[in-house]
């Protein structure tokens, strides 16, 4: 009997050398082995082409250097002589060895390149062998194909009286609800849905679901929940009828508490609970009326108390024996029109990916686990399986649940077959829930035994990247942050991070508090005190690349971008600057509506100040003296008289194209600067792809950059390497830098921060809902006040956990990027941002004061 190999799991916090540890684990392998063949046996997988590219190319330089006998560069010495160690070997031999398989490597470079790879590209290959007898493309974009799809299925659903009705029915439901009826987002984001990875299991339950059946569930519900809601009516009018028959007044209540009660029941507004702590005292302590209430009143009360509390035990009975099915079945109601239309997406997507032969990339990971479900060990499988005997997967924090289970059974085949495998990753650096990374695979796998393999755990324990204060700090302030934690996995993560200090000296942190509400415009009041800060750093023989400002979202790392290009500083970022927030952008496209409404004085003034903004516009008069003097001059005279040197006229644009119009105006009103350039360039190219696609009419011109002008961007990049990084803290994930600022360290830790609303699946019974066994619920901010339905109480419970579990990783990913300097501003809020945990780490360290707005830890200085 074969004993099975051992998994090596490796915690790999941030810093600690994980790509040295991963290569250096790589090149054990190949050295062990006198085969030089051995790297074709070896299949390394990581999360980003920049990562597999990193690692090849440190595996090439690290063999090229062991293959020279006589000079080894310092940095190479201390791997080799760990190497020398481990294997037992000679140096020479070593030597041999890694001159060897260097020469095999460059006789087959494709498999060596091939076998570090990402895993999207990994599942790809595996993929396109499924459909082997046929050419089939990959396709990225999916929200293309995704919208082609949603024309598509209007198009056909409107010109069908059975479809028709239910979308009518469905838009007038939320009409009603007072939320979007735009059935064309509606259907995108269920088919979003559909293709989400985390919803890959529920929703290939509910596909067995036909519309028939999902018309006649819909029906059970809305006579399930009438029933209810009219038991509650009747409840609230007996109330107000006793009332009447007694003569007893509602103002004699205390706090008119009761009617307030019962009005709710009347109106059937029972969604949110109506029983509250001060009702339910009163009632025990049997206090009903005000001390001002009249004494007649008084009387009538006392006299009928013992009524008034039966009917109130009876409504609270009635309540609680059906409340907790009602809530399902009404918060389901609101999502069952545009679930019924599951299986119309499903297959007009499924005719466009036939006809146009692709796989979407989103998919890949679904298709595969299909395959594996349907066969035990497909074919494929068993080639890879023959293929490989040692396997490593980097970032395994950001796993998937479909990427692991597709992986795992090759990996267990290994480690069956005296192979290896290692895994790397860190749950505090899992930032990509979003996308289907679930860092509890990780987790189970540290804390649950397997049956098909022994587990060998270790930690990376040291810090290479952070100067000792800025390691101190990390530990202290994650170790105070573990006690929020729900999840007790994640607690004891946190808890048990410290790491050891390898910069045995240096380092500095500043942690800057702002009070928002003493600061008219807080935006600009950080921008202010980010750009003092950088010029301190300028003034310390810092260069500008040594600084790196990580930012939450797109729109913080927009206003800084242009905020620090507008005042001469180069910045290198990986945010896109919209185009639609340049004053040129701007001002072009005030003149096209005032070309296309000749008439309208309000887009007239709003393009004055534009143009006065940056002196596109000169005057010697006040303000509001030369707005009035010009504003009502026929169009041509108007345009004449606020363009520099009077360039501007009508009979310029005459029959020109929308492109000849846009340079007319850029030239006129001399637009083009060195600060402009990316931005103009990109909008010509705007108007270039829409008369390509829509022809030259400026009215539809206008209503095409409405609807476009929220994506189109220009991605500055500056190619001298002396320049500010300014990036998403999901960008920055990998990367160190000297300086880090965080400008906005005050994000709301229970907010996903995204525009497209969260939502999840509930388990239900099938007996109540016509053999339905799951059913999909979008996060409403109401259902935290929903406490009598242990499901959605729970569900929304697990939101928040993850959601904050989620937040906490993107400020360790932030605070662990620096090598030198951390510095935070943050304003303070409620116990919900960000800010409220760095407030309440100082407090336990005893150092907070109310009146004190910057704290530091170590020394500022340059320690490089």
């Amino acid at each position: 009997m074969i004993i099975p190999s051992t998994l090596k799991i490796y915690n790999a916090s941030a810093g600690s050398g994980k790509t040295f540890f991963l290569v250096k684990n790589y090149l054990y392998i190949l050295l062990k082995n006198r085969n030089s063949d051995e790297f074709k046996k070896i299949l390394a997988l990581t999360f980003t082409k920049k990562a597999s590219e990193e690692m090849k190319k440190r595996i090439l330089q690290c063999l090229k250097e062991f293959s020279n006998p006589i000079r080894i560069k310092k940095e190479y010495s201390y791997l080799l002589n760990n190497l020398i160690k481990d294997l037992n070997l000679t140096k020479q031999q070593l030597h041999r060895r890694s001159k060897k398989i260097l020469s095999s490597i460059f006789h087959d470079f494709h498999s060596f390149s091939k076998n570090i790879s990402t895993i999207d590209k990994f599942n790809y290959n595996i993929v396109r062998s499924f459909y082997s007898t046929k050419k089939i493309d990959l396709e990225m974009d999916t929200e293309k194909i995704l919208f082609k799809v949603v024309d598509n299925l209007l198009c056909r659903l409107n010109n069908s009286e059975k479809w028709s009705d239910i979308l009518v029915q469905f838009s007038i439901e939320k009409l009603r609800e007072g939320k979007n009826w735009d059935l064309r987002k509606e259907l995108f984001k269920m088919a979003r849905i559909i293709m989400d990875e985390n919803n890959f299991l529920p929703v290939k339950k509910i596909k067995s679901y036909s519309l028939e059946n999902f018309v006649q569930l819909k029906n059970v519900l809305i006579k399930r929940t009438r029933k209810f809601e009219e038991k509650c009516e009747t409840q609230g009018r007996k109330f107000f009828v006793f009332l009447r028959e007694n003569y007893i007044s509602e103002k004699s209540f205390l706090n008119s508490e009761f009617p307030k009660f019962f009005q709710k029941f009347k109106t059937k507004n029972i969604l949110l609970n109506p029983f509250h702590e001060n009702l339910e005292n009163n009632i025990q302590k049997k206090i009903f009326y005000s001390k001002n209430s009249k004494k007649s009143q008084r009387i009538l009360i006392e006299k009928n108390q013992n009524k008034i509390i039966s009917l109130y035990n009876k409504t609270k009975s009635i309540y609680n024996n059906n409340i907790s099915c009602y809530l399902l079945d009404k918060i389901f109601l609101r999502n069952i029109n545009i679930l019924s239309i599951i299986h119309e997406i499903e297959k007009e997507l499924n005719f466009i990916k036939n006809e146009k032969r692709i796989i979407l990339n989103i998919e890949l990971n679904k298709i595969i686990y299909e395959k594996i479900t349907k066969e035990t060990f497909p074919k494929i499988y068993e080639k890879i399986g023959t293929k490989y005997k040692h396997y490593f997967i980097d970032e395994f924090q950001d796993i998937s649940f479909l990427q692991w289970n597709n992986i795992k059974i090759l990996i267990e085949n290994a480690l069956s077959e005296n192979g290896s495998a290692m895994i790397v990753g860190d749950p505090k650096q899992s930032i990509y829930r979003w996308r289907g990374g679930d860092s509890k695979q990780f987790i189970k796998l540290i804390n649950y035994k397997s049956i098909n393999y022994k587990k060998e755990l270790k930690t990376l324990e040291k810090n290479f990247r952070s100067y000792k204060e800025i390691v101190k700090f990390n530990n202290s302030l994650y170790k105070s942050i573990s006690k929020i934690f729900r999840s007790h996995d994640y607690k004891n993560i946190y808890l048990n991070s410290k790491q050891k200090v390898f910069k045995k000296s240096g380092g500095y942190v500043e942690i800057n508090f702002i009070k928002s509400l003493l600061v008219s415009n807080y935006k600009e009041h950080i921008y202010f005190q980010v750009k003092n800060k950088i010029e301190k750093l300028l003034r310390k023989k810092y260069l500008l690349s040594d600084i790196s400002l990580l930012v939450r979202n797109n729109k913080e790392g927009h206003f800084l971008s242009e905020r620090l290009i507008e005042d001469g500083f180069k910045v290198n970022t990986s945010v896109s600057l919209l185009i639609k927030n340049q004053l040129e952008i701007q001002i072009i496209i005030n003149l096209f509506y005032i070309i296309s409404n000749p008439y309208c004085y309000q887009k007239r003034v709003v393009l004055i100040f534009l143009l006065l903004r940056k002196k596109f516009l000169l005057t010697k008069k006040k303000y509001h003296d030369f707005i009035m003097e010009i504003i009502f001059f026929p169009l041509d005279i108007f345009l004449k008289k606020i363009s520099l040197k009077n360039k501007f006229f009508v009979k310029k644009i005459y029959n020109k194209t929308i492109y000849s119009i846009s340079e007319e105006i850029i030239n006129s009103f001399e637009l083009l600067n060195k600060n402009s350039t990316a931005s103009i360039y990109s909008f010509l190219d705007f108007v270039y792809r829409f008369m390509k696609k829509k022809g030259n009419s400026i009215i539809d011109f206008l209503n095409y950059w409405e609807s476009k002008k929220e994506k189109e961007s220009v991605i500055i990049s500056d190619n001298n390497k002396n320049s500010i990084h300014v990036m998403t803290i999901h960008k920055s994930k990998g990367l160190q830098f000297p300086i880090v600022i965080l400008p906005f360290a005050d994000w709301n830790s229970h907010s996903n921060n995204k525009r497209k609303k969260e939502g999840g699946w509930i388990d239900v019974n099938p007996h109540l809902y016509n053999g339905l066994n799951t059913i999909y619920l979008e996060i409403e901010p109401y259902l935290k006040q929903i406490k009598h339905n242990k499901e959605i109480h729970n569900f929304y419970k697990n939101y928040i956990s993850n959601t904050m579990n989620d937040n906490i990783n993107l400020l360790y990913v932030a605070t662990t990027r620096p090598i030198e300097q951390l510095i935070f501003f943050s304003k303070l809020e409620n116990e919900k941002t960000i800010s409220f945990y760095i407030k309440n780490f100082l407090q336990e360290k005893k150092i907070w004061n109310d009146k004190k707005y910057q704290y530091s830890f170590g020394k500022e200085g340059k320690y490089f």
